[in-house]
């Protein structure tokens, strides 16, 4: 694997070549050019002078112009492969399947994650319904929605986040805002401010179900 620093140098050399091959190709070109067309012949080296000291300064300008505009297309190009790579990173992050919390018997029941209808805000706590049943736990909205799969749990609202495997129906009210029913009948509230997210990921949603 070449390194960096070898890589630069190389670009370098690049462009040294290129300025020389240059100094010597214009003179062999005058020169043939000369040659076929004209009675007098340039000669070479008068014409690889002249080039020298006319062109020389231009031509490592040029080159080096072009250089740099190489090397700034090249790490632009790095950066976005950079990127990418995060994204694929991100794409494949484990979410959690099951939450461990402790119900009023102080008995310990782990709950599958596929199984919760919404997360409901209760200060100082958080509520997890499942059916007909709530459970407390000491976690809050925003630290639960980094760990859920954003493709299944969505925000509706600063106080909610719903499963969107669990909504039976979705009603307009008309003013931005609209009102979600579950599996189990339970009504909530979609916030016109959350309602672009949500809907686009309910379109995900649907669209890979229906392949």
């Amino acid at each position: 694997m070449i390194r960096g620093t070898e890589k630069l140098g190389l670009k370098l050399l690049f462009v040294s070549l290129a300025t020389i091959c240059h100094l010597f190709s214009y003179p062999a070109l005058v020169w043939f050019i000369s040659k076929i067309f004209y009675y007098h012949t340039f000669d070479y080296w008068q014409t690889f002078s002249f080039g020298l000291s006319a062109y020389f300064i231009k031509s490592v300008i040029i080159y080096g112009f072009s250089f740099l505009a190489f090397i700034l297309i090249n790490k632009k190009i790095q950066l976005s492969q950079i990127e990418k790579e995060v994204e694929v990173i991100t794409d494949k992050q484990e979410f959690i399947s099951s939450i461990l919390i402790v119900d009023n018997n102080k008995q310990k029941i782990l709950l599958k994650v596929n199984d919760i209808l919404y997360f409901s805000a209760n200060s100082p706590y958080i509520g997890i319904y499942i059916l007909q049943k709530r459970y407390l736990h000491t976690e809050t909205l925003k630290s639960f929605e980094k760990q859920l799969d954003n493709k299944q749990f969505v925000r509706i609202h600063k106080s909610h986040i719903v499963n969107i495997h669990k909504i039976s129906s979705i009603k307009s009210r008309q003013n931005g805002d609209y009102d979600i029913t579950l599996s189990d009948n339970t009504i909530l509230r979609l916030s016109r401010n959350y309602a672009i997210n949500f809907k686009s990921k309910l379109s995900d949603f649907h669209q890979l179900n229906t392949k």
